[in-house]
């Protein structure tokens, strides 16, 4: 009974650390989007190529951080001093970054945000990687371990439940102006969602310093190479970066139809519209992650991805004719069938690696959670800097441009439709084919 009550305890505070994580994740380009691009009228590609950069670099630091990790001997344990740590430098640096002077060129406020974000950025991962090596290790149970991914994906959809609302809450009639409200807003949600939620898992969670003191030096570099080498493991990261990469490329376009094509421009009602959905997508997550955690008992996690991944497919085709003007509530049909994936991804997928990661443990003798963990923050890394970078260069190439408000081309708006919609599709079958090779290296 102690031992339930203690890891209850300790996947609560998981959960509190991964909700964190998702607004860590998602908060700033909510924010930043409708903020800088929207309202101070910044350029869209330099604006994903400032959001892309810390991403780029993140993606060569991860590694570095979950082997750093894995080799730390430290009397508080392996991960808790990283989190601590990047709790604070991530909540500092969240906040300072909506403190932009309006009076600034475009120019200056980009470089500004690039300075702030690419130090937040880095502490979130001193944040994110530990965390998610603290979820694989708190029990070798398969049993135990799945319940945690599944307490952790409602926390994270909790956190889906709100983010989306950041920017509409920061420009409510209480405010005097969108600036003073973003700044409450960024504040706010430094200080309580970002700072002090991260830090739980530290205050709760134990580790094992003994075995963190007789865990032996091993090079970076033999480490990165027997990871690579895992072929299971690019097969599951390819499901990732589709997934994270190619198929957020494709939803972004979402909040740009909502605006200028469904709402005719109002950014303030797409801005709602957009929290309508994805609080949608958030209240299905929430009703999914039982279904989703029940067929994985009853058929196996990588038949129940099958199913998910086509459910999406078919959820894509449904874009074309769900967002156009004057849909109305009918919008909620995307939800209902493409976000049982991203529910997936935060229950199936950190499973499947959690399990690859013992193998490799039991293996070569030695701990590789941090390695593993740090492998899929790398993934999303790329896939992020992949789809922040697309969509910008996309939405260049296609003709948008915000100062034309409502009067966007017939051929910009038909081309957002066709990314959202065809993009969908082409992803999800290619996570598909993935899916296909992962499990036949598993049964090699």
């Amino acid at each position: 009974m102690t031992y339930t009550i203690t890891l209850g305890k300790q996947k609560l505070a998981l959960g509190a650390g991964f909700f964190s994580m998702t607004f860590a994740s998602n908060a700033v380009v909510v924010l930043a989007i409708p903020f800088y691009q929207m309202t101070m009228g910044v350029d869209p590609f330099l604006l994903s190529l400032a959001m892309a950069l810390p991403i780029g670099l993140g993606i060569i630091a991860s590694p570095f951080i979950g082997h750093l990790s894995d080799q730390s001997t430290s009397r508080f344990g392996r991960r808790k001093p990283f989190i601590a740590a990047g709790a604070f430098v991530s909540a500092i640096s969240f906040g300072a970054m909506w403190m932009v002077p309006q009076s600034w060129s475009s120019d200056a406020q980009i470089v500004y945000f690039s300075v702030t974000y690419l130090l937040f950025y880095f502490a979130s991962l001193l944040v994110a990687i530990p965390t998610t090596s603290l979820s694989y290790e708190v029990s070798k149970d398969p049993t135990h371990r799945m319940s945690i991914m599944v307490i952790n994906t409602y926390f994270i959809k909790a956190a889906s439940l709100l983010y989306q609302w950041l920017y509409p809450v920061a420009g409510l009639a209480s405010f005097s102006s969108i600036l003073v409200g973003i700044k409450w807003v960024g504040w706010s949600v430094a200080i309580v969602l970002i700072g002090a939620m991260a830090l739980l898992p530290t205050l709760v969670c134990k580790e094992s310093t003994k075995i963190a003191a007789r865990v032996s030096d091993v090079s970076f570099s033999v480490t990165w190479r027997l990871l690579i080498a895992n072929r299971a493991l690019r097969w599951l990261m390819g499901i990732c970066l589709l997934q994270l990469g190619g198929s957020v490329f494709a939803a972004s376009m979402d909040y740009y139809l909502l605006v200028y094509y469904v709402y005719d421009g109002d950014i303030a009602q797409g801005a709602v519209w957009k929290g309508i959905l994805s609080t949608a997508y958030a209240v299905v997550g929430f009703a999914s992650v039982p279904f989703v955690s029940l067929i994985s008992r009853k058929i196996g996690k990588e038949k129940s991805l099958q199913i998910l991944l086509l459910m999406s497919i078919f959820g894509g085709v449904l874009k074309w004719f769900l967002f156009v003007p004057g849909i109305g509530w009918w919008i909620i049909l995307d939800a209902i069938l493409c976000s049982s994936v991203w529910t997936a991804l935060t229950t199936i997928i950190p499973v499947l690696n959690a399990q690859l990661s013992d193998e490799h443990k039991s293996s070569h003798r030695r701990p590789a959670a941090g390695m593993f963990a740090a492998a899929f923050s790398s993934v999303a890394a790329l896939a992020g800097i992949l789809a922040l970078v697309t969509s910008g260069i996309v939405l260049n190439t296609i003709g948008f441009d915000a100062n034309n408000g409502a009067q966007q081309t017939d051929f910009t708006l038909h081309a957002m439709r066709l990314i959202l919609s065809l993009g969908t599709c082409i992803f999800g079958m290619l996570s598909l084919l993935c899916l296909l090779y992962y499990r036949s290296t598993k049964n090699d």
